[in-house]
């Protein structure tokens, strides 16, 4: 899957009165520009901007990702050509994935390098990212160490995620799909390995079944409060156990989709079916939390001791 295209030269705009019949070279670039293949900038600066967003494997979601495994690209472009971003990855049968957080840099001549530091499995390296017309091309060059069992390393070709199929594709997904209730149930299955990898585990599953005294699947589907839809008071939440009001807090941030640094948060996050990696720390959004969450993170935040 993973295709090496030519680089792209893409530059900003050609005067078509600049296109002489004695011009050759001129010629050339008029042509390919009108057939899309290049634009001629002048001196004028480059926008990339509208590479913000998210780019995957074969358009995959996030979701079919931590299904089906992939690789993803969150990008965030300001002043036209600074990049911050994340890459993820995450295989298939095994459920392993790679983060490398907090790329950043100036984009030059469409293409970014970014050396790393840590994959979250102590591997470093350096990022080759190429800004082609419709796709951006990932390379992982890998300084693995001898004693990790994974890593982001290869090269990748990534288009827009896909967010919605077409009738056709719906259809066929529709009749070979399984019931929701399955469905639940596969999605519960693939991320009980994150659950139980936090060192909240035991601790959490104890509190929904003996205070709460719930015993389905609610510890995964539902947060453990409603902090974005109503306020709650000190008097409500003084006598939750510790380790409840910690995660609530940081509850806030994982509905936005912050991606924790702190590997037992990460895992225990990722257990929960509702949760959608998505903003690197320095990528999360200041302004993103309502009028609810701002107030109850604000009390949270006091009784926090854990």
């Amino acid at each position: 899957m993973n295709r090496i295209k030519s680089m792209m030269i893409v530059l900003l705009t050609v005067v078509a009165a600049g296109c002489s019949d004695t011009d050759t070279d001129k010629q050339e670039a008029c042509s390919l520009q009108a057939e899309g293949q290049y634009i001629d900038n002048g001196n004028e600066k480059i926008s990339f901007d509208k590479y913000s967003g998210y780019w995957s494997l074969d358009g995959k979601t996030h979701e079919q990702i931590l299904a089906e495994g992939g690789t993803e690209l969150t990008c965030t472009i300001m002043g036209d050509d600074q990049f911050s971003g994340t890459l993820f990855t995450q295989q298939e049968i095994t459920q392993r994935f790679a983060i490398i957080e907090n790329i950043s840099g100036t984009i030059e001549e469409e293409e970014l390098y970014f050396n790393y530091t840590d994959d979250e499995w102590g591997n470093s390296g350096t990022l080759h990212i190429q800004f082609l017309s419709d796709s951006i091309y990932v390379e992982a060059w890998s300084d693995k160490k001898e004693d990790s069992d994974y890593g982001i390393s290869g090269s990748f070709e990534l288009i827009r995620e896909k967010e919605s199929l077409t009738e056709d594709t719906a259809a066929d997904q529709k009749d070979n799909s399984l019931n929701e209730e399955d469905e639940l149930i596969r999605a519960i299955n693939e991320r009980s390995g994150y659950y139980k990898a936090s060192a909240y585990y035991t601790e959490i599953v104890d509190y929904w079944e003996n205070i709460r005294e719930v015993r389905d699947i609610s510890n995964v589907t539902d947060p453990l409060f409603e902090t974005d839809k109503k306020y709650y008071t000190e008097e409500e939440l003084k006598n939750e156990p510790m380790l409840v009001i910690h995660l609530a807090k940081n509850e806030i941030y994982a509905r936005h989709g912050y991606i924790f640094q702190d590997k037992d948060l990460q895992n225990y996050f990722m257990g929960c079916i509702w949760y959608n990696p998505t903003y690197a720390a320095t990528d999360f959004p200041d302004d993103i939390f309502n009028k609810y969450e701002k107030a109850n993170l604000k009390i949270l935040a006091q009784l926090d001791t854990y």
